[in-house]
Protein backbone atom coordinates (compact mmCIF):
# COMPACT_ATOMS: atom_id res chain seq x y z
CA UNK A 1 0.00 0.00 0.00
CA UNK A 2 1.37 3.41 -0.91
CA UNK A 3 1.33 6.52 1.26
CA UNK A 4 -1.36 8.07 -0.96
CA UNK A 5 -3.53 4.93 -0.81
CA UNK A 6 -3.19 4.80 2.97
CA UNK A 7 -4.07 8.49 3.32
CA UNK A 8 -7.19 8.12 1.17
CA UNK A 9 -8.23 4.99 3.11
CA UNK A 10 -7.89 6.50 6.58
CA UNK A 11 -9.47 9.81 5.65
CA UNK A 12 -12.38 7.91 4.07
CA UNK A 13 -12.84 6.10 7.39
CA UNK A 14 -12.93 9.35 9.40
CA UNK A 15 -9.35 9.32 10.70
CA UNK A 16 -7.27 12.44 11.21
CA UNK A 17 -4.65 13.51 8.68
CA UNK A 18 -1.64 11.23 8.78
CA UNK A 19 1.63 11.99 10.54
CA UNK A 20 5.04 10.36 10.36
CA UNK A 21 6.35 8.31 13.26
CA UNK A 22 9.75 6.82 14.01
CA UNK A 23 10.62 4.10 16.48
CA UNK A 24 14.11 3.73 17.91
CA UNK A 25 15.97 0.42 17.50
CA UNK A 26 14.89 -2.11 20.10
CA UNK A 27 12.54 0.43 21.71
CA UNK A 28 10.39 -1.36 24.29
CA UNK A 29 7.87 1.05 25.85
CA UNK A 30 5.45 -0.20 28.51
CA UNK A 31 2.09 -1.69 27.55
CA UNK A 32 -0.60 0.99 27.33
CA UNK A 33 -3.95 1.83 25.75
CA UNK A 34 -5.34 4.92 24.01
CA UNK A 35 -8.66 6.75 24.16
CA UNK A 36 -8.77 6.77 20.34
CA UNK A 37 -8.59 4.38 17.39
CA UNK A 38 -5.23 4.25 15.63
CA UNK A 39 -4.22 2.92 12.23
CA UNK A 40 -0.65 2.75 11.02
CA UNK A 41 1.27 1.79 7.92
CA UNK A 42 4.87 0.69 8.38
CA UNK A 43 7.08 2.45 5.82
CA UNK A 44 10.49 1.10 6.83
CA UNK A 45 12.26 -1.24 9.22
CA UNK A 46 10.43 -3.63 11.48
CA UNK A 47 7.84 -2.89 14.15
CA UNK A 48 6.45 -5.44 16.59
CA UNK A 49 2.99 -4.70 17.88
CA UNK A 50 2.92 -6.43 21.26
CA UNK A 51 -0.61 -7.23 22.42
CA UNK A 52 -2.02 -8.79 25.58
CA UNK A 53 -2.52 -12.10 23.73
CA UNK A 54 0.60 -12.19 21.53
CA UNK A 55 2.46 -10.04 19.04
CA UNK A 56 2.48 -9.16 15.35
CA UNK A 57 5.65 -8.33 13.39
CA UNK A 58 5.05 -5.62 10.80
CA UNK A 59 7.35 -4.64 7.94
CA UNK A 60 7.22 -2.02 5.18
CA UNK A 61 3.79 -2.09 3.53
CA UNK A 62 2.02 -3.76 6.46
CA UNK A 63 -0.80 -1.95 8.24
CA UNK A 64 -2.35 -2.40 11.63
CA UNK A 65 -5.50 -1.18 13.38
CA UNK A 66 -5.40 -0.56 17.14
CA UNK A 67 -8.95 0.04 18.41
CA UNK A 68 -9.67 2.24 21.41
CA UNK A 69 -8.72 0.57 24.68
CA UNK A 70 -6.49 -2.13 23.14
CA UNK A 71 -3.55 -2.79 25.45
CA UNK A 72 -0.40 -2.78 23.30
CA UNK A 73 3.18 -1.61 22.87
CA UNK A 74 4.90 -0.51 19.65
CA UNK A 75 8.39 -2.04 19.66
CA UNK A 76 11.02 -0.89 17.18
CA UNK A 77 13.04 -3.66 15.52
CA UNK A 78 16.84 -3.98 15.53
CA UNK A 79 17.15 -1.14 12.98
CA UNK A 80 14.14 0.81 14.25
CA UNK A 81 11.07 1.52 12.17
CA UNK A 82 9.17 4.30 10.46
CA UNK A 83 5.42 4.48 9.98
CA UNK A 84 2.53 6.70 9.00
CA UNK A 85 -0.09 7.06 11.74
CA UNK A 86 -3.67 8.31 11.79
CA UNK A 87 -6.06 8.52 14.72
CA UNK A 88 -9.83 8.76 15.11
CA UNK A 89 -11.97 9.84 18.04
CA UNK A 90 -13.51 6.76 19.64
CA UNK A 91 -16.99 8.24 19.22
CA UNK A 92 -16.60 8.54 15.43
Amino acid sequence: MTHDEFTAWVEGDGFSPTRSMSYEPDQRPPMHAHEFDARLLVTGGELTMALADGSIVLRAGDECDVPTGTVHSEQGGPDGATAILATRDATA
